[in-house]
């Protein structure tokens, strides 16, 4: 231990590199010796090292604010990571309540900014999407097991309601072929025998939506206002989060499953034969076996004539980009055109294809009576719906958004997606989301603010009042391959072939999603694969990854052994790090895997543990803790914490772990508790003199300077 004016130099290093007893700092006598050493290189600026022997250490160069901005930073990026407390509820200002309105109706903000410019964009984004909507939302319908013109009511009120609420300025809201599936699933067999005699009496049809249409809409209507009850308390709860539960491998194979069901519903509609609706994927293609023979010629070569049409406008609006109105304009098209042979050829008379015929012009009927009964026969279901709607939303909004440059809440996307379908709910409407394809489209054609989906509701609006008529020689077959059209990029094929690659258990996820939805149904379907894809989560926290940590060579650094192989190993320590929180469910193994590589090396005294990827601590991992710390010392062991972070800090501190297991075993480097592993250990020897290492105890350097006034050590960290 070298001595001078100031304070005190600790070198932990072999015996060849000694400093002066005289030196002071500043004097450069302590640079010319780690020049003359070359450890300069693996430390940086050696003026940096001397300034740690005066008790201060010179910071790098960089750029940074004020102090003032420093704190106003700090305080406002703090708020965001704080969790919610009712502690902080308290009388808001005015200015915080102008500020939550704002937030909540996002209307005010972006109605002043409207230019000429932008106006002019967002009339013909409106009406494109209005356009594309009008058979989209009459295909949807019918997956629903709705009349088609509820297709069209579904459309318009919840336009209004996100342009007014909404964050996205580019989201095309409405019925989709995801959540229409999604609302039959859950609402068909809803019907009580009061409700629907004709269905348990048999002499209805096979469905319930069929025998008693009326009826099954009301139901639609009021799971659409559960689901926009819900979505609405979960954004005011910060719920949003749960959709986390769900990860894309189980996503992805959940669309894949529904985008063949969706597919196989459309049959009827093209074949020109009835078949019983079914989410089991056996019972729809026995269904269809059993019916072949009932195959209509003529709409079944219109139906994929159709249908290959749409897959080659969409091909050729996107190779040539003067054709690119096709694509959005393709699906009306190809009603009209549809509409036209029906009317001049006659073949809904005489070949039999069936048409939409009358649907009922004028505004959708007021639904606002909601029978108690019904809600909660229908709370369950919507569950489902609510979670996947708002899936889709969010992941299309936020898509959005970064192509364009802004960014969205998720928690007032739900909000303005709880909105939406509870007044919905009040129209005749049924649960709906944000459309990929109308949204894609939107972006394309340069929609700028959120007054494009007024403009699409203005145009739903006319839609009813005068174009109800033209619908009367739609035929079926076209709107199957509208819905076949929409459907055939939802099957994700390429992402199983992806996950296999990179993780085999996703790729596992991703079928389960895939054949237990097509098997099991929808609702089962897609809860298995999520509880097999949570149950791998909680399997892989309870073994979490497991790094043996050494020393970079030549340098003071400590990584793990795979991300640097040419590392050395301390000798008598053993340095591991777990990769994930130690709780009641880990610390078994946690203490199992120490032991098993103390066994492989019966000369390790030291275990540090490198706490950086331990986020939390709970009650029961500090108490297997001060277990294993008490067997250790009867064998002579210690246990040794390194860059413990300031929330298991936190834990350890109202848990008296630190008196416990003594302060000195807690460093905020690894370098430092590896240093002071070492220092103990030659203590409890006391076989070398102050001052001096017995060479090869350790090959790096540890520089500390202790001032006068001062009875703490400013430590290296090297970690």
């Amino acid at each position: 231990m070298h001595r001078y004016a100031s304070g005190r130099i600790d070198i932990n290093v072999d015996d060849n590199l000694q400093l002066p007893v005289d030196a002071k700092p500043g004097d450069g006598s302590v640079r010319s010796v780690l020049r003359e050493s070359s450890i300069i290189t693996s430390y940086g600026d050696p003026q940096e090292l001397e300034g740690l022997y005066d008790g201060r250490q010179a910071s790098t160069r960089v750029p940074s604010l004020t102090a003032n901005d420093s704190k106003k930073m700090i305080t406002k990026m703090a708020k965001v990571i704080k969790p919610f407390e009712f502690e902080d509820l308290r009388r808001p200002t005015k200015a915080e309540m102008w500020q939550f309105v704002k937030r909540r109706i996002p209307f005010i903000t972006w109605v002043p900014l409207t230019t000429w410019d932008t106006l002019k964009a967002d009339l013909v984004s409106g009406f494109t999407i209005m356009v594309m909507v009008i058979p989209q939302g009459m295909s949807y319908a019918d997956i629903a097991g709705l009349p088609l013109v509820y297709g069209l009511y579904a459309t318009m009120v919840p336009c209004f309601v996100y342009a007014a609420t909404g964050n996205s300025r580019q989201l095309a809201v409405g019925p989709t072929a995801l959540v229409a599936i999604l609302t039959n699933t859950a609402l068909e067999g809803l019907l009580t025998e009061e409700e629907c005699p004709e269905f348990f009496n048999g002499t209805g049809s096979e469905t319930q939506a069929e025998t008693c249409p009326e009826q099954y809409a009301s139901l639609a209507a009021v799971c659409a206002f559960i689901v926009g009850i819900i979505q609405i308390g979960a954004a005011f709860a910060q719920l949003g989060f749960i959709v986390q539960f769900l990860g894309h491998p189980v996503v992805s194979g959940f669309t894949s499953a529904a985008a063949f069901l969706i597919a196989l519903t459309q049959v009827r509609n093209i074949f020109g034969f009835s078949i019983r609706r079914s989410q089991f994927i056996y019972v729809t293609i026995g269904e269809i076996f059993n019916n072949i023979q009932k195959t209509n010629p003529i709409s079944t070569v219109l139906g994929l004539t159709f249908f290959f049409m749409l897959l080659a406008s969409k091909k050729v609006a996107r190779q040539y980009r003067w054709l690119g109105w096709l694509r959005p304009t393709a699906p009306l098209i190809m009603c009209l055109l549809a509409s036209v042979i029906v009317a001049v050829s006659g073949i809904d008379q005489t070949h039999d294809v069936s048409v939409v015929g009358e649907v009922p012009a004028g505004f959708p009927p007021v639904t606002a009576d909601y029978d108690m009964s019904k809600l909660s026969r229908v709370v369950g279901p919507s569950i489902t719906i609510v979670i996947f709607s708002y899936m889709v939303a969010i992941a299309n909004g936020k898509t959005l958004a970064a192509l364009n440059g802004y960014e969205i809440e998720a928690g007032q996307e739900l909000f303005a997606l709880g909105s939406m379908n509870l007044f919905g709910s009040m129209f005749s409407g049924f649960p709906v989301t944000g459309s990929f394809s109308r949204s894609a489209v939107a972006n394309s054609v340069g929609a700028k603010t959120q007054l494009f989906g007024l403009v699409t509701g203005v145009g739903m609006v006319l839609s009813l009042a005068v174009l109800t008529p033209i619908f009367a020689y739609l035929p079926n077959f076209v709107l199957g391959s509208i819905v076949l059209s929409s459907v055939v990029n939802l099957v994700a094929y390429e992402d199983a072939i992806q996950l296999w690659k990179i993780k085999k258990s996703d790729c596992f996820l991703w079928f389960l999603a895939f054949f237990g939805t097509l098997t099991l149904g929808i609702l089962l379907g897609v809860v298995l694969a999520a509880v097999v894809s949570m149950v791998i989560v909680i399997y892989e926290s309870v073994r979490p990854q497991v790094s043996l940590i050494w020393r970079v060579k030549g340098t003071n650094y400590y990584r793990s052994h795979k991300q640097a192989p040419n590392g050395e190993w301390i000798q008598g320590v053993l340095i591991v790090r777990f990769g994930a929180p130690m709780y009641f469910a880990n610390m078994s193994f946690i203490r199992d895997k120490i032991q098993e590589l103390l066994d492989q090396d019966p000369t390790t005294k030291y275990v540090v543990l490198e706490m950086s990827p331990v986020i939390s601590v709970d009650s029961s991992a500090i108490l297997i803790l001060e277990e294993t710390q008490k067997e250790f010392k009867k064998r002579g062991l210690q246990l040794c914490f390194a860059n413990t972070g300031n929330r298991v800090a936190a834990v350890f501190e109202r848990a008296n772990f630190f008196k416990t297991i003594g302060k000195q075993w807690f460093h905020d480097s690894t370098a430092a508790a590896v240093a002071e592993c070492i220092r103990h250990k030659r203590n409890r020897k006391k076989c070398s003199p102050v001052g001096k290492l017995s060479p090869g105890d350790v090959k790096d350097v540890k520089i500390e300077m202790i001032p006068k006034s001062s009875t703490e050590d400013v430590k290296e960290d090297g970690a």
